[in-house]
């Protein structure tokens, strides 16, 4: 008997302490924070809880998770906990240091986030996660230099770096601002090399040559930089969060919608737009706008006029008036056939932000009435508008072909002009761009461009 309640005795010692260990193991787990669920959607709010819960009792995955849905609505501070534990139950995790590094940058401690980053040497990169790359993280520490001021370490991170373009740009804008601009020509050209219309590289090419006083390569920079439209990426932070602003709420739904847009099926997407926005409610979320907007084409495209004149003043009443709002209404008129009512607003719209499409709309417009004169002076802008885009895209050959069909349609526009000329003078064509600036002048005699083009061929 007595060996039965010392082996009883020795069990609910063992239970005890078994016990024990799991309540402290228990107790040793961290507690994901929230924030305040008065100022978060609730449905967000909701999914929120739920990944804390997995997170609680879950490894480092669902830590991750959890940080990356914070991440995707900018609450760096809350997303920081969550990697850093994370990275705390996994040390190998790239995907937990590199992020946890980011919070510490967007909150302003460069010094603690670059030594995160540092960490990143060595570790496997995730392809789905820019900071796990080698030439990203290395970036971001020379970015987190330069908002310490520190230039010469943010030089030496992007030379490390090199043959990353937004490291050469940033490495080389450093030398040309300290007086070195000769040594980063090397840096400029080789990029120029490589994507001959990058804007950026183009400008540090102007900016160097201007320095160094060597007038008309500085000349001929500028000319270049017109026409230069590749812009390199030198901010990655909107690539890494942008998939996570996707996961939750509204944007999941909004994203669930531009997934079914291949399918081209407007009655369909109508009641899926519908269904966002009964999620919303009343309440005046940021992606009200963006969801009345997609309604509204949807409308158009299906030939709804009175639908879209609805959606238009809910818009109205949350005091959204725009360009894209004005021209709509134009559009409702036009499915209406009411033209002079299309004309006011689509009118307007030219005035506030024009288009080739607003110009060739009106165009259509004033042929059917047949006002002929007010016809081709839209037709004149279509050209206008067509020749500058292609010319800012180094495609000279159509920009001269539209320039000259805008010159042919409204000769009274110095604009126009003032192109002609500039395209002329490109292709080396120094008698007609004179005249062309002066037409341009002689329309509006206060165009300095034109002045300034115009002095430098007569010198």
């Amino acid at each position: 008997m007595k060996q039965i309640v010392r082996i009883l005795l020795i069990l609910l010692v063992v239970e005890t302490g078994y016990c024990g260990y799991l309540v402290a193991k228990r107790l040793a787990r961290p507690i994901p924070v929230l924030p305040e669920a008065e100022y978060i959607d609730p449905m967000v709010m909701e999914e929120y809880q739920e990944l804390a819960t997995q997170a609680e009792t879950g490894f480092a995955p669902e830590w991750i998770r959890l940080g990356q849905a914070f991440l995707g609505q900018g609450m760096y501070a809350y997303a920081e906990n969550c990697f850093y534990e994370a990275a705390r139950q996994d040390p190998g995790s790239a995907v937990a240091q590199s992020s946890y590094a980011f919070c510490l940058e967007r909150t302003g401690r460069m010094e603690a986030s670059t030594q995160e980053y540092e960490k990143l040497k060595g570790m496997k990169a995730d392809a789905s996660v820019p900071f796990t790359n080698p030439r990203h993280y290395k970036y971001a520490i020379g970015r987190n230099y330069l908002r310490q001021e520190k230039a010469a370490q943010a030089e030496q991170a992007f030379q490390q770096n090199t043959d990353f373009q937004p490291a050469d740009f940033q490495r080389a804008k450093l030398m040309v601002r300290s007086g070195r601009a000769a040594d980063a020509l090397s840096i400029i050209q080789r990029n120029l090399n490589e994507t001959p219309n990058s804007l950026y590289f183009g400008f540090l090419k102007y900016r160097a040559m201007d320095s160094l006083g060597r007038t008309l390569e500085a000349k001929q920079a500028a000319d270049r930089l017109e026409r230069a439209m590749y812009v390199i990426p030198l901010n990655f932070n909107t690539e890494f969060i942008m998939p996570y602003s996707k996961r939750l709420g509204v944007s999941k739904a909004i994203e669930d919608y531009n997934q079914m847009l291949d399918r081209d099926d407007m009655d369909h997407l109508a009641k899926k737009l519908d269904e966002v926005l009964a999620m919303m409610g009343d309440r005046r979320m940021p992606a009200f706008k963006a969801t009345v907007m997609r309604m509204v084409e949807v409308e158009f495209q299906r030939k709804n006029p009175d639908r879209m004149l609805v959606l238009l003043k809910m818009l109205n009443d949350f005091g959204i008036e725009e360009p894209d709002t004005i021209q709509f209404k134009g559009g409702v008129y036009l499915l209406k056939g009411d033209l002079e009512k299309a004309k006011e607003y689509l009118l307007r719209v030219a005035e506030m932000s024009p288009t080739i499409e607003i110009h060739e709309t009106l165009a259509n417009i004033y042929n059917q009435q047949n006002e002929i004169e007010k016809r081709d002076y839209h037709q004149g802008k279509m050209g206008l508008l067509t020749a500058m885009m292609s010319f800012r895209n180094d495609n000279l050959e159509i920009a001269e072909q539209a320039i000259q069909e805008s010159v042919d349609k409204n000769p009274n526009d110095p604009q126009a002009w003032f192109y002609y000329g500039e395209i002329k003078r490109i292709n080396k064509d120094r008698q007609a761009a004179k005249t062309a600036y002066e037409k341009c002048l002689k329309l509006n005699q206060n165009h300095g461009r034109a002045i300034a083009e115009l002095k430098l061929l007569t010198q």
